[in-house]
Formats: structure tokens, sequence, C-alpha cells
């Protein structure tokens, strides 16, 4: 049995105990280890201790046992609390609001969702690293543990805005135009056309890389949205430093808050599609966006070479294609949640959404390939996906 099917075992034993003693002896004994190895591994893989992880779903089952009807008092003996107002005091903390609120099923609560482990395949895209710069995460290659994640918008969208908040400046790869990501660049695919005189927004614009090309590729007005106000910090400075003028907002690509509808001649996201986490509400607000006739071209890691990991001189599959579940995994110190969808997600949400595909790459650029075992990876299957689409 491999690691990640005895930490799942661990996690069901712990689950079934929680409204008990949770016998952590007997749990550590699904991943043949002591209590304390299994504490310690643990709090490496889900960055919390395990007590804390207990607690918390011991207080998330209690709310959803509220709110079906028990009665405070017994609710807080089955979750381990000798009185009442011990609980009282504990299900604040964590939730907000007192036991009694909860009964209300509008109520909003703090659930720590239950936990379950995967292995995910990470790698760099940048070819080159700069100084204080450390290489972009979404990509595959090394193996690494992964903690699945509920797909809930909000929670995604928290967590993934406080990473590109405090940690994101130092794990940027070169994931901004002219390059689409690895391998792959505007100069060998030219997608975006004439640029001169059209209005233009970026989904993702993060420190405004991408948007200081287009500016110098003649587009007459710029807009960008980020997740994180610090991203959208930078972009700023880096614009005013030019004497650019754009127009940047934080919102979530699946609302795009604020922005004038059938007013853009381009939309596009560098790297930056992949994180929304409502696709499908994503490419219909892109389309509202659009002008008659408008393109929206996108880049992010191609799904298959997310599944492929190099090992020598051969080629192994390390994951299924056909997961797409998220994830939250560590990157730099800071958690980010991620999801590996497949290339027909992308294509058939484009087609729902009323986008008529005009182009899609996949091809390597061969100009752009050195001799690193990620360039070898690419030679043999594509690391980047490019898609042009357009409203009809």
């Amino acid at each position: 049995m491999d690691w990640q099917k005895r930490m799942n075992r661990t996690m069901d034993c712990i689950e079934a105990q929680l409204d008990g003693t949770v016998d952590y002896a007997a749990a550590a004994r699904q991943m043949c280890c002591s209590p304390a190895e299994l504490r310690r591994m643990f709090s490496f893989v889900a960055h919390m201790p395990l007590t804390e992880y207990v607690r918390r779903r011991r207080l998330t089952l209690a709310a959803e046992n509220i709110r079906r009807g028990d009665k405070l008092i017994d609710v807080a003996l089955r979750y381990g609390y000798e009185s009442q107002a011990a609980f009282s005091r504990a299900f604040r903390r964590m939730h907000g609001i007192p036991p009694s609120a909860a009964r209300n099923a509008s109520a909003p609560l703090r659930p720590c969702p239950r936990l379950s482990f995967k292995l995910v395949l990470m790698e760099g895209i940048c070819m080159e690293k700069q100084k204080g710069q450390r290489t972009n995460i979404i990509g595959a290659g090394e193996v690494g543990v992964a903690v699945n994640a509920p797909q809930n918008q909000e929670f995604i969208h928290r967590i993934n805005e406080n990473f590109w908040d405090e940690t994101g400046s130092q794990v940027l790869g070169c994931t901004a135009l002219p390059r689409y990501g690895g391998f792959t660049s505007e100069e060998s695919c030219h997608l975006l056309g004439d640029l001169q005189g059209k209005t233009v927004l970026e989904l993702g614009c993060g420190s405004g890389q991408s948007l200081l090309y287009l500016h110098g590729r003649g587009a007459s007005e710029l807009w960008g949205i980020d997740l994180s106000e610090a991203q959208l910090a930078r972009s700023r400075t880096l614009l005013a430093a030019q004497g650019i003028h754009a127009t940047l907002l934080r919102t979530p690509m699946e609302q795009c808050v604020g922005l004038p509808e059938e007013y853009f001649d381009l939309v596009v996201s560098v790297y930056g599609i992949g994180w929304a986490v409502d696709l499908d509400a994503t490419f219909r607000r892109v389309r509202a966006l659009l002008r008659s006739g408008g393109h929206f071209v996108f880049s992010w890691s191609h799904p298959i070479h997310k599944c492929i990991a190099t090992e020598g001189n051969e080629l192994v599959f390390k994951k299924s294609y056909f997961d797409e579940s998220w994830y939250a995994v560590n990157v730099g110190g800071g958690t980010l949640n991620l999801a590996d969808r497949k290339l027909s997600t992308y294509l058939n949400a484009l087609a729902q959404a009323g986008f008529v595909l005009e182009e899609l790459v996949e091809q390597t650029d061969d100009t752009l390939l050195d001799d690193s075992p990620f360039a070898r990876k690419a030679r043999m299957l594509p690391v980047t996906f490019v898609v042009k689409a357009k409203k009809n």
C-alpha cells in the first residue's frame, strides 16, 4: 500500500472517532509509525497540528448537529467538552457566533473540511531564475504531497488571495507576455494581431508586465483585474514608472465587478485562467465584456504535462489525467489551491459560453529550448497550451 492510501486510511480512522476519544496510536498504526511520527508528518503536510485539525473537525460536526436540532448539551458532551459553557467558548472562537445562532440555516459558519491527501506534480516553468526570484510552481515534474480541497469558491479565493498578497512575489516565474508560459511565445504564435487603438483587458494582471507589453504593441486603453491587492499595487508601480495609465480593479474573474460590458476588443490571460474556480461563469462573463467579434486569448499549463514526470531519460505517468479535483499545496512558505483540468474542459466551456475556437497552440517553440531536463521534456510533449477564441 502506498503512502497516499495509508494516509487517507489514517484520516478515515480519525474521522470515525471524532464523537469519542481519538485513539492516535490506532491511527498511527495505519501509517506503520508511532503517534509522535504521525503528528510530525501530519503537521508537515497539512500545515497545522493534528490535534488542532481534530478540534476544528469536531466543532464543524458540532455545528451540523446543532443545525439538525440536537440539544446543545448533548452536542457538547458528544465532542469532548465537559460543560456547555466550555463548548460555547470554543464554538464562538472558531465560528464567530454562539452555538444557538447556528440553528439558523443562513448563519455564517467557518467549517473545516475533511482532509484527504493526494500526490501532485510540481515543477518550475522559468528557464532562467532571476536574482531574488524563484520559479513558478504551475508545471509538473517533481512529485509533491497535496491536500484535497473543497471546491468552495469563497474559500479558494480567500486562500489564493492571501498567497498572492503575501508570498506570490517571491515565486513569480516567466509568465508574462510575450511569453505565454513554458517554451511558448507570442513571437512564434502571433495570436494577438494588430493592437493599435484597441481596448484590452487582462485577467490576472499580476505585477503588470503583460500590460506593459500590450501598451508597447499599441493598445490604446488598458484594463486589468486581479484577486490580490498586493499584485495590483505592483502593477500600478510598474506602469506609473513608465508613464502608462491603466484601470486596475480587484475582483474575482468569475465576477469581473466594475467592468463595462461589450466594451473590450481583446481579453487576455497569461497563466491566469486556471485560477478560476467557476470556469463556465468566467467564460460567460468574458463574453459579456467583449464587443461583437472581439477575441479572448489565454494560456495555462498543458494538462498532459501535469501528469508526466521526467525520470532519467524516461517520461513516467504520475497522476490521472482525469482527476480535476482541487488541492492545496505549500509553496514558498504559503498555501495555494489549484486544480488540473482536462483540455476538453476548457474547450467545452468556451463552446458553451458562445465562443468560436479560432486556434489552439500546443507546440513547443524550439528557439526557447535549452539543455535542461524541463526543456528535454518539452521536446516530447506540450508544457503550455494557448487558446484564441472569438465572440460571435
